[in-house]
């Protein structure tokens, strides 16, 4: 059967494999959950290249390839090399041996005692101690294993009032949604208007609990001097989190 259709984008690499077909295409989807009426249809392929990319790192790709067909006696077969060794190989190169906040200026703190230095060296001094606190390398290191694995990689910074600090969070982009301008202009926009961050939950008989989605939404509001707490004027993020029936549409 010839091909029917062209699709030329960043996963277009990944095309040879049958597990990158039609999401929507009856018999032809290793990652059923993926078809969600929740998923949108532009965010498919994307999801569909993550689990493929994330078989080859736990060498599970022979399983993949008889699951859709590929290959019937794809479960029999042993992969020679490992994904995983060279993901974590690049990783070790990007990073180096460790990762160390420095502000400009904080460097001539002992030998130029001036106001910018010892301010510079006091910001640099809390950083650090915010970045203890978040176990910063930690985060960066499964961030940029991400980013090399699936070449996209979340990070997340929000405030925090019960800690008084802002804590940093990594996310599987998998569970990454934004919505971008109508025009469709990504690259004109600065940043999306909108970030879901959503998954499903699971059924749990024993609790009683159907199967849900859990969506976390970050929106650019407007924010500006504060005349009371938790009220301003201006632009900052505002989050909200609702938690819905797994069949509901996406809004």
């Amino acid at each position: 059967m010839g091909l029917r259709e062209l699709i030329t984008d960043v996963w277009s690499w990944l095309d040879y494999k049958p597990v990158m077909a039609d999401p929507r295409r009856p018999g032809r989807n290793a990652w059923a959950e993926l078809t969600s009426s929740w998923v949108p249809d532009e965010d498919l392929r994307r999801l569909a290249a993550y689990r493929l990319l994330a078989a080859y790192d736990s060498n599970q790709a022979g399983q993949v390839a008889a699951i859709t067909g590929d290959d019937e006696a794809g479960t029999e077969r042993r992969e020679l090399g490992d994904a995983s060794k060279l993901v974590d190989t690049a990783l070790g190169y990007l990073l180096g041996s460790e990762q160390t906040i420095t502000v400009a200026g904080a460097e001539h703190a002992d030998d130029e005692p001036t106001d910018e230095a010892a301010m510079a060296l006091a910001v640099q001094d809390k950083l650090r101690a915010w970045a203890e606190k978040e176990l910063l390398p930690l985060r960066i290191q499964q961030a940029e294993r991400t980013a090399i694995l699936l070449g996209d990689a979340v990070y997340s910074l929000a405030w925090e009032p019960a800690k008084g600090r802002v804590l940093l969070r990594t996310w599987d982009p998998g569970l990454y949604f934004p919505e971008w301008p109508e025009d469709g202009e990504q690259d004109g926009a600065e940043f999306p208007m909108r970030v879901h961050l959503a998954w499903e939950l699971p059924e749990d008989k024993r609790r009683g609990l159907k199967a849900r989605l859990r969506r976390i939404t970050y929106e650019l509001g407007p924010i500006g001097p504060a005349t009371r707490r938790g009220r301003g004027e201006g632009r900052q993020p505002r989050y909200a989190s609702t938690s819905t029936p797994a069949t509901a549409n996406r809004s």
